[in-house]
């Protein structure tokens, strides 16, 4: 087991981020230890992403088979069965509460038909709501951008404040404009509903399929992820070559596997499992108490906070998720709004890409890129479009159609928005009812839309809120040291075994995650500026880890040794922030 002094003198049984914290942490505390020299190697600043890998790369790794395969079936077999009994209109109607299957991958399926049903009532709500303004001839200019602005507004904030991760806000966005479509063709708000509902019925179905085949596959896999980035930090560590990036990679892998093997219950049902005791191990691996006999007993760790705590926990303008609102509101208003001055006559598709592109909240450098993906990506599924229109497939082959559509854009959704927008295109014209009638000018106005609507979306990400990513950032550090503080406040008194220190444990985990990837958005939005603080940064991520691993440490039913000694370190960085801000 390594051994690391700390500031103060004492000794953690934890692995740092650095072979050498007291280094490093003399460094950024204001000249506090002046005579240990700093090595910056120990904590670089994250690498800048290259361009050409933004452009033509792989946001994730691995290929999506399944999960793509699974939103083509669920709107595919019940789109088919309405098709057989004579409705193809409404049949297209389904795709609209299908796209909740997507919101439900990795989760265990105890949780997972769960979230699938919370994201279908998003869905049926936003269909409802633009059935509502396309039936009763308000789907009209400004109106339409209203509305689907509004839904994009809590999308967003619901999205991003609840770190749901992609698909995000889009399909919501797109549902309403879809609904809005049909209904002012005549469609009307009890059929649009009712389709949609039957489509987030076929959403959970299918999504708990898998459940027949291997009933605990979502845990193995989330333990699986977890147990690989321990080794990969274990293994910087024996190279002499940690960094904060490594261990929050670390810490965030085994939140999640945590997460997932709550969500599954086994903690409850069933503590002695593989999978738990796995998980506990690795556990034990990362915080450097694999051969301490004191630390066998540790309580498993808590799951994530819940949705209405991290909604609650965004209610500020500093947080990312409330500047990605307010961006999106801003874009997709605007966008819309030139749209109707233009006479384009679709002001939704504006909308959708000012959407698309501020999707989730990206930096300027990925928001950028995803604006040339749309627009790169658009001019191709127009094309695509172009094609169908001149096929005109009807009936089952529509069916057929629509379902490799959607299978294709899940497939790449996740990977590279430029090749799914591709597909994303002409399924969203060709669900809405675009076939037929004149080509040229609609291909053209769209096109046109396209372009204002990532125009707008890049301005709004370089021009609202211009400094947004410092205010995050300070925001995300205060809330570590702010946590923190209150969880050394309880150990006086309490073990950290307790239920109180237990969830207070819980939230710095889910604090540090939030801080380590606003320093990334930072340092990719300046980087001059994020390179100077960044120290103290990363010096706050090492505090907080340090302190979860002595918890983790630290025998059951007795307190935490020396809780002055943490209160001190967190105070002198809490000083240090009024002289850093600028």
């Amino acid at each position: 087991m390594t051994r690391h002094t700390k500031p103060d003198g004492r000794l953690s049984t934890s692995y740092s981020v650095a072979c050498e914290p007291s280094a490093y942490s003399a460094s950024v505390l204001n000249g506090l230890v002046e005579d240990v020299p700093f090595d910056r190697s120990h904590h670089p600043v994250p690498t800048p992403p290259r361009r050409r890998a933004l452009l033509f790369g792989s946001a994730h790794p691995g290929w999506r088979w399944a999960v793509a395969a699974r939103s083509a079936i669920a709107f595919g077999l019940p789109a088919l069965i309405v098709l057989a009994v004579g409705h193809q209109q409404q049949a297209m109607i389904v795709a609209l509460g299908a796209f909740a299957v997507l919101y439900g991958e990795g989760r265990a399926y105890r949780m997972r038909w769960r979230v699938v049903l919370l994201a279908g009532a998003g869905f049926l709500t936003a269909a409802a709501i633009g059935a509502v303004v396309g039936s009763h001839d308000l789907g009209q200019g400004i109106i339409i951008v209203a509305a689907l602005s509004v839904v994009a507004l809590v999308a967003s904030y619901v999205m991003v404040a609840g770190r749901a991760g992609p698909p995000g806000m889009f399909f919501f966005v797109l549902a309403c404009a879809v609904a809005m479509r049909m209904a002012s063709a005549g469609v009307s708000v009890p059929v649009i509903v009712g389709y949609t509902a039957l489509g987030v019925l076929s959403s959970v179905l299918v999504s708990m399929s898998p459940l027949l085949r291997d009933a605990h596959a979502p845990e193995k896999t989330a333990a699986a992820a977890g147990l690989r980035a321990v080794d990969a930090y274990l293994e910087c560590l024996e190279r002499a070559q940690p960094s904060a990036a490594e261990r929050h990679v670390a810490g965030a892998a085994m939140h999640t596997a945590w997460a997932t093997v709550h969500d599954a219950g086994l903690p409850a049902r069933a503590p002695d499992s593989g999978i738990v005791q796995t998980m506990l191990t690795a556990h034990r691996r990362f915080i450097g108490a694999a051969d301490d006999e004191s630390a066998l007993d540790i309580p498993v760790p808590m799951t994530r906070p819940t949705i209405a705590e991290r909604l609650r926990r965004s209610l500020t303008i500093r947080s990312h998720a409330a500047t990605t609102a307010l961006r999106t509101l801003a874009a997709a208003g605007i966008a819309g709004g030139l749209s109707v001055l233009l006479d384009l006559g679709r002001p939704d598709w504006a909308v959708i890409t000012a959407v698309l592109v501020l999707n989730l909240g990206p930096d300027r450098i990925v928001g950028t890129v995803r604006a040339l993906h749309r627009v790169g990506g658009t001019v191709i599924g127009l094309a695509v479009f172009a094609v169908m229109h001149a096929l005109s497939p009807s009936g089952v082959v529509l069916v057929l159609v629509l379902m490799a559509l959607m299978f294709l854009t899940d497939l790449f959704v996740a990977r590279n928005y430029g090749i799914a927008v591709i597909f994303i295109t002409p399924l969203a014209l060709l669900i809405s009812g675009s076939l037929g009638g004149p080509i040229v000018v609609p291909i053209r106005d769209r096109l046109i839309e396209t372009l204002v609507g990532a125009l707008v979306a890049v301005m709004a990400m370089w021009t609202i809120v211009p400094r947004a990513h410092r205010h995050d950032l300070r925001w995300n550090e205060s809330r570590v040291l702010r946590v923190a503080s209150n969880l050394l406040e309880t150990l006086r008194t309490k073990p950290p075994t307790d239920s109180t220190p237990l969830r207070l444990r819980r939230d710095l985990q889910f604090e540090l995650v939030g801080n380590h990837l606003s320093g990334v958005a930072a340092f990719r939005d300046e980087p001059a500026w994020t390179q100077e603080r960044w120290p103290r940064h990363a010096e706050i991520g090492r505090i907080g880890y340090d302190l979860l691993a002595e918890c983790w440490m630290t025998p059951a039913n007795q307190l935490l040794a020396d809780p002055d000694s943490w209160t001190r370190q967190i105070q002198r960085l809490t000083g240090s922030a009024t002289s850093r801000q600028s």
